[in-house]
Order: structure tokens, then C-alpha cells, then sequence
């Protein structure tokens, strides 16, 4: 058998009759459905149960042990030579697993990848990520390099490197994690279409949530699983660079946070963390990006980043007086 698809489930049984039917009704037929129900309290189990199709295999957990715990069971019961990771409350495209497989075969040592995510239900837009090993690799620091329910793991390299998600892991972030502990021992790469239709809304696990504090969670055990220091100081400063603010930014944040992904690029050149020419080229995206977030806390902010970049260009010249305009407007009219 070739392909073994986990699905962790958790009180998703609106959704997991339909994505088991997107499962089976796909291209691809050498496969087994291994289902992991998390405990559920709702009817997910019954379910489960209820399916007819004799690939599923359902694994009942006593009680709840979160993402990571469900999917550390799944992969012990994994017999397929590649695991498809999908979420209980998403769809396969009818040709995800043939194409992803196809990949797999094209390249050996590649040891996870996935693809793009179509976006339904609170959201029609495409979610995209990197293409190559190296693009994947330098985004490590600043996001997930591969989506977990588009992606494909070679089982061999996550058995010859005892590779598992830590019990000790946050349950928002866990994946992050896990791509950064894989990403150390293989290589990654993605398909650049949608593999994977993603149901947006209430039922998603970080719906809700403060994103902020989940992230520094995530992001003190990031850094440590790569042994770079990080203070209290360096931490707000990364999280102002995924564009996420404990604070509204001033200028001598956003002197303070070039400083940071200067110390970053001075740091990777000496350790070697990431390949080197793909995580400058990220790095810099992350600072231009942000630019457009700035605007809105004041023009002295935004033309601090203008001032540091070391050039003015017109479109953000004209971005910053539209937003400035558009926020004097609003302020007069209450």
C-alpha cells in the first residue's frame, strides 16, 4: 500500500462524512483512511463508524490528546509508504493525492510537501507557499513552509529520524514546530496549485483565538528548537514582523526591528541556519511587507521605514498620503 491519509478528528461531524467522500471519490485508489477521533463529545465517532467503505480505519482515543497526540497515533498506525495529512473539516481536490504522489516519486529526497489551499466557506482566496526547498527553508522562521492538511510525508524519513510532534508543543502552532524539527533532517517543496479545499470559519481550531499570544508561544519554542536567543524585547520585534502588534509601532520600533533582521541575516551568515541567499531575499519581504501595516499608526512611522529602506518610491508615497487622508476623513465625520 502507498499511501496512508490521517485525518485527527475532533468534533467535526458536520463536516467528516464529506471529507472522507472527497477522499475516496478521488483519482487516486491505493490507499487506506486511517481516522483518529480525538474523543470527541460530539457525533464524529458515530460517524466514523457509520462509513461503509472498508479502507477507513477508525482509531478511538480514550481520552483527548490534541492535534499533535491524535496525529502521533496516526502515524504509528500508518502502514502507506507516504502519509496525506487532511483536516476532518476540509476537502481533496479529486487528483491531490496522484499529483502529490507523482512529486514524491519525482523527488527522492524530498521528505514532505503540499501544495496551495483554496479557500470556501468564510473566504474564496487562495493561500500559496513556497515552491522550493530553499524558499521553504528560509521561511521557517517567519511561518509554515508546507500547509499540514495539503501536505505528503515520506513515512521512511519521519521512521529513520524518530521524527514526532512533542507532547510539550502548544496545540495552536504544533505544525510550525513539527516543519522545523523535519526541515533540520529533508528537504520540502510544494505544488504550486490547490491541492486542498480549506473550510474558513467558526469551526477552524485558532478561530477566535488571540493570535498574538499564540504566536509567542510558538515563537519561544522556534527559536529555541534552532538555539538562537530570544528576549522579551526580540520577541514583540518578531511578532511586529509576522505583523502582529502587542503595541502600535513607532519609529524607533521600526529602527529597532531593522536592527533585528539585521542581527537575523548577521546570524544566519555565521551559522548557517538556512541558505543564505533565500533567507535575505525573505527577510527583506518581511520589512517591505510590513510597510503597509504602518500607515495607519502615523505618517512619521511609515516614512521611518521609507528613511531605513533607503529610498522613497512613489506608490508608497501615495499609499501613505491616501491612508493618512482616508483617516482624517473618518476622523471629521465623527
Amino acid at each position: 500500500m502507498r499511501v496512508t491519509v490521517l485525518i485527527p478528528v475532533h468534533n467535526k461531524a458536520p463536516y467528516v462524512r464529506e471529507c472522507l467522500d472527497s477522499v475516496f471519490a478521488g483519482t487516486y485508489q491505493d490507499l487506506e483512511v486511517v481516522a483518529v477521533d480525538d474523543a470527541s463529545t460530539d457525533d464524529s465517532l458515530a460517524v466514523l463508524l457509520a462509513h461503509e467503505d472498508p479502507r477507513l480505519r477508525v482509531i478511538r482515543l480514550e481520552r483527548n490528546l490534541g492535534p499533535a497526540g491524535a496525529a502521533n497515533r496516526g502515524i504509528d498506525e500508518a502502514r502507506g509508504e507516504y502519509i496525506v495529512r487532511l483536516d476532518a473539516d476540509d476537502l481533496m481536490v479529486p487528483e491531490r493525492i496522484a499529483k502529490q504522489v507523482a512529486y514524491m516519486d519525482a523527488h527522492p529526497d524530498v521528505g514532505a510537501s503540499g501544495g496551495a489551499l483554496q479557500l470556501f466557506g468564510a473566504g474564496r482566496e487562495v493561500w500559496r507557499l513556497p515552491l522550493t526547498d530553499d524558499e521553504c527553508q528560509a521561511q521557517l522562521l517567519f511561518g509554515v513552509p508546507v500547509s499540514q492538511g495539503a501536505s505528503i510525508l515520506r513515512r521512511s524519513v519521519l521512521e529513520a529520524h524518530h521524527l514526532r510532534y512533542d507532547p510539550a508543543w502548544p496545540r495552536i502552532g504544533e505544525d510550525w514546530l513539527f516543519w522545523a524539527r523535519m526541515g533540520r533532517v529533508t528537504r520540502f517543496g510544494n505544488l504550486e496549485e490547490p491541492v486542498t479545499l480549506y473550510r474558513r470559519g467558526e469551526q477552524n481550531i485558532s478561530h477566535g483565538r488571540d493570535k498574538v499570544k499564540d504566536h509567542e508561544v510558538v515563537l519561544r519554542h522556534l527559536f529555541a528548537q534552532y538555539g538562537i536567543p530570544l528576549s522579551d524585547e526580540q520577541l514583540e520585534l518578531h511578532l511586529m514582523a509576522l505583523k502582529l502588534f502587542r503595541r502600535p509601532p513607532n519609529s524607533a520600533r521600526i529602527s529597532a526591528l531593522r536592527a533585528w533582521f539585521d542581527e537575523l541575516l548577521a546570524l544566519n551568515a555565521a551559522r548557517g541556519l538556512f541558505p543564505a541567499e533565500a533567507f535575505t531575499r525573505r527577510v527583506e519581504r518581511a520589512w517591505n511587507e510590513l510597510y503597509h501595516y504602518l500607515p495607519k499608526y502615523g505618517a512619521r512611522v511609515a516614512l521611518a521605514h521609507l528613511q531605513l529602506s533607503g529610498h522613497y518610491p512613489w506608490d508608497r508615497l501615495s499609499y501613505l498620503m491616501k491612508v493618512r487622508v482616508r483617516s482624517f476623513l473618518n476622523t471629521g465625520r465623527r
